[in-house]
């Protein structure tokens, strides 16, 4: 079984238990992330790209079926459910408002790595590779091919093109980009995004893609 590298989210108020999962997680190659509470899970989860988050429906400060309800459609990320909660209501509940899977407390360790690995697996059917047309980003190396070339991105311009490759149809405004580049609105200058695009435009364009990103005036940039 080829392992598949992500970065996770936990959503849990039981310290313990989010240390444990934390180190297992690592032990598999991924890179996680843990918080304790609705609000740090949002304010991270849409300022961050994450693979997967790992949620639980009993939060401190609110109910996390409101924390996937106000994700859902906003990041790309795959949720699944990990609560006490075994009732049908709550079970169905829980899809409806966005999550992928639904666990329930006590769990299998072994069965819970296994759940993980499908919907990364579901999200990267190419084991990290992203396509499109004759552009194929490889995750695991972090580089650009075109036309079996390897295209020369600076780290930034790699993950602007990752991040709009991956929500193909949404619209990133360059307040959201940079959050997600830099994890603040004071990192870069005020038109830094709009010379990062240009530059990948323009070095896209050299190696015969043209067009890839569209500009919506007055909204932000995306792939269609």
């Amino acid at each position: 079984m080829t392992k598949l590298k992500a970065k996770i989210l936990i959503v849990e108020d039981d310290k313990r238990l989010s240390d444990m999962l934390c180190q297992e997680l690592g032990y598999e190659g991924h890179e996680a992330v843990a918080v304790s509470s609705g609000s740090e899970a949002l304010q991270r989860a849409t300022g961050e790209s994450f693979d997967l988050i790992v949620l639980d429906l009993n939060l401190p400060d609110m109910d996390g079926l409101e924390v996937a309800e106000r994700l859902h459609g906003q990041v790309a990320s795959s949720i699944l459910m990990l609560t006490a909660r075994a009732d049908l209501a709550s079970r169905v509940a829980g899809l409806y408002a966005g999550a992928s899977d639904y666990m329930t407390k006590p769990f299998s360790l072994q069965e819970l790595l296994a759940r993980i690995y499908v919907r990364l697996r579901e999200r990267n059917p190419n084991n990290g590779r992203l396509t499109y047309k004759e552009l194929e980003l490889d995750s695991n190396s972090r580089q650009c091919i075109v036309k079996d070339e390897v295209l020369i991105l600076t780290a930034h311009e790699y993950s602007l093109l990752e991040l709009l490759l991956k929500n193909q149809g949404r619209i990133f405004s360059k307040e959201e980009i940079e959050t997600r580049l830099y994890h603040s609105h004071d990192g870069p200058d005020s038109n830094t995004i709009e010379v990062f695009v240009s530059s990948l435009r323009k070095k896209l364009a050299q190696s015969g893609i043209e067009g890839l990103i569209s500009t919506v005036r007055g909204m932000g940039y995306v792939i269609q």
